[in-house]
């Protein structure tokens, strides 16, 4: 396992390098910092020994840079403006509420919400998404998310998870594909398990697999004979391609329905136990934002059925 990217001295070795540095004196950082001299002389100390380096000459009676000291002074007052700037900059443009998802999440089910989430939540809020795959979903809570999207089971929801979607699946093809594949498509189910199969190669939260879906309608479950995708969108572009016969989910595939680039091949959607939610980290209960964001989620899973 690779360690962390960055691994920084902590902020308070920085912040009483750069007072000493500034003031030219133990005691006067302590002072301006509301701390001790011993301990702005200990961060100082820790802070040097972590680096291997002499940063301030202490000899004649005054607290001057080395050159070592000089240059990572330097970096260290541009690292601290920078995050000054970086700070006055989110205060200034209001609350942000930063989300974070696969990215399936964020190009089926947010992005058409993007627009309609901004005008629930007023221009005062920004919204940031992160994405990454699900398996280190976790990882971009230390990036500062507010918000993460999980599956679960509708049995065992955590406190404060709001419900966004609830698993129900069809089948999807292109209209191409149905038409000329429509003497098997006309049979019973059974018979769509000679045609290919579109397949997801990673874990998908105990979410259906083809498997599930023929075991459900009551037929054999059919050998992999299709290709296969790690990420849900391309399985979608594919099957819009002609390339084979695709689940698809509630919640996720509106925009495909609508403009015509596939069909449904089943009239009931098939309904499962399982959902997303979207849920508050430690961080985002602090942020007021946050709970208007995960309301205007529950309304719209109400109104579209999807909760």
């Amino acid at each position: 396992m690779t360690g962390r990217r960055y691994q920084p001295p902590s902020m308070s070795a920085l912040i009483a390098f750069e007072a000493v540095a500034r003031l030219k004196g133990f005691g006067r950082a302590a002072v301006e910092l509301n701390s001790s001299q011993p301990a702005i002389s200990r961060h100082v100390r820790q802070l040097e020994a972590r680096l291997g380096s002499l940063l301030l000459d202490r000899s004649g009676g005054r607290v001057e840079l080395t050159e070592q000291g000089e240059a990572y002074y330097a970096a260290v007052l541009s690292t601290l403006e920078t995050l000054k700037r970086a700070g006055e900059s989110l205060q200034a443009c209001g609350d942000v509420v930063t989300l974070a998802c696969t990215h399936e999440v964020s190009h089926l089910f947010l992005l058409p919400f993007y627009e309609e989430l901004g005008r629930r939540l007023g221009p005062e809020v920004k919204v940031r998404i992160l994405t990454s795959e699900y398996e280190t979903i976790g990882a971009t809570i230390d990036a500062g998310a507010d918000i993460t999207f999980v599956y679960g089971d509708e049995s065992s929801p955590t406190v404060g998870d709001v419900p966004v979607i609830r698993e129900a699946l069809t089948v999807l093809a292109a209209p191409s594909f149905a038409a000329t594949h429509a003497d098997l498509l006309d049979r019973s189910p059974d018979a769509w398990r000679e045609l290919p199969l579109l397949h997801l190669s990673k874990p998908n939260g105990g979410w259906a697999d083809w498997a599930d879906w023929f075991s459900e309608q009551g037929f054999r479950p059919p050998a992999e004979s299709g290709p296969s995708f790690h990420n849900y969108v391309y399985l979608l572009e594919a099957a819009v391609a002609g390339r084979g016969l695709a689940l698809g989910w509630r919640g996720f595939i509106e925009r495909y329905l609508e403009t015509g680039s596939l069909v449904r091949l089943t009239p009931d959607w098939l309904k499962r136990s399982t959902l997303i939610f979207a849920r508050p980290t430690a961080k985002g209960l602090h942020n007021k934002a946050v709970s208007r964001c995960l309301d205007a989620f529950a309304e719209r899973a109400r109104a579209e059925g999807l909760g």
